[in-house]
């Protein structure tokens, strides 16, 4: 069927037929035209030339929806069941633990536990430990006034300059047997002053070169007790309760002046910078520590802590100054990793943040001596 006998039957039913036929095939030739034209044209037409099937034609397609519209989705009648939200029941979180910042007392407790269980200070029958220690110290000059050059500090100097020496102690695992120790070269790291490089050769040259293997039988205590003089026996005649070792301690220090406490302190941290003695030995000296007042922590990196102790001195130029001593320990084994002192006193020649002695320490097992 062609596009004419498709008008023919949509026509209406009116009188002038032929008449309405050939209007039908003008609008039909026009609107053919039109389909040629750009979509723009076609949006602007009237659509009035076939009426009725065009009518028809939209109530098939507006029926055809509501069909599909009534399979999915009902316009009237329909209830959505929403689901029913249960309430959780309320938890509260758990709050975090409060933790209490590390003390100066709770850094010596904690390296007092380590030590007395670590076990990285025994020995075998016929192996040494091995104490290798690196020393960094300032020496100062000034002209002899009939006591020594060498007897000032960094308030009076006119020349200074930092040496450096490192050494070996080997305790045998018989700590009643002799002890070893072994050093080396002396260098020189830094010079302060218009003729501290020409003093500082010539004091390099009589300290003498390398110097060892000295003997010592039991170790050098600091006093002697009624057991003998070493290491050994100090450790023998020590009380292990810290109450009693700290009253042990000032009763053979003799008589001392300023702070009983630094003092008190600073025997206990040499002691302990050996890195040699039983677990109880060792034990007890950091439980007498975190009993004693004046020390606090200057830095803490992990288990790494650096605690100091300080008091009032007065230097040499009569200038009010502040002796500083630090201790570095690992808290996990009780090890001491290094020490400094410093006379913290305004100077012409030496910075400030340089210490006058510093003492780093490494610890290792060793089959036989050198």
């Amino acid at each position: 069927m062609n596009v004419f006998e498709k008008v023919q039957e949509t026509r209406p039913e009116i009188d002038g037929a032929e008449e309405n036929i050939s209007a039908a095939r003008v609008r039909l030739l026009s609107e053919i035209h039109a389909e040629q034209r750009p979509a723009r044209s076609r949006a602007a037409r009237r659509p009035w030339i076939i009426t009725a099937g065009l009518v028809g034609a939209a109530a098939a397609v507006t029926a055809g929806v509501l069909v599909v519209g009534n399979l999915t989705t009902p316009t009237t009648g329909r209830v959505e069941a929403i689901p029913t939200i249960v309430p959780k029941p309320s938890v509260e979180p758990t709050p975090e633990p409060t933790v209490e910042p590390l003390t100066a007392a709770g850094a010596f407790s904690a390296a007092g536990a380590s030590a007395s269980t670590f076990t990285g200070l025994t020995v075998a029958p016929g192996q040494y430990l091995r104490v290798h220690t690196d020393s960094e110290q300032m020496v100062y000059q000034h002209p002899d006034t009939g006591v020594g050059e060498f007897q000032t500090d960094r308030s009076t100097a006119a020349n200074a300059w930092m040496d450096a020496v490192s050494w070996d102690n080997y305790v045998p695992a018989d700590t009643s047997s002799d002890w070893y120790s072994v050093g080396g070269q002396v260098e020189i790291l830094q010079e302060f002053g218009p003729d501290a490089a020409a003093l500082a050769e010539q004091h390099v040259q009589e300290i003498g070169g390398p110097s060892g293997p000295n003997t010592f039988a039991g170790g050098i205590p600091p006093w002697e007790t009624s057991s003998g003089f070493s290491m050994h026996s100090f450790w023998q005649d020590m009380p292990r309760d810290p109450a009693q070792l700290i009253a042990w301690i000032r009763q053979n220090q003799g008589s001392v002046t300023g702070d009983q406490d630094y003092k008190v302190g600073w025997v206990l941290v040499d002691l302990l910078a050996k890195n040699v003695g039983s677990p109880d030995v060792r034990s007890a000296m950091y439980g007498a520590l975190s009993m004693l007042s004046g020390s606090e922590i200057v830095e803490t990196q992990g288990n790494i802590v650096t605690l100091s102790f300080s008091a009032a001195e007065q230097a040499l130029s009569g200038t009010d100054g502040i002796r500083r001593r630090t201790v570095t320990i690992d808290i996990s084994s009780g090890l001491v990793l290094e020490k400094t002192v410093t006379l913290d006193v305004a100077s012409p020649l030496v910075p400030a943040d340089l210490p006058d002695e510093r003492y780093t320490y490494t610890v290792s097992v060793v089959d036989a001596l050198p």
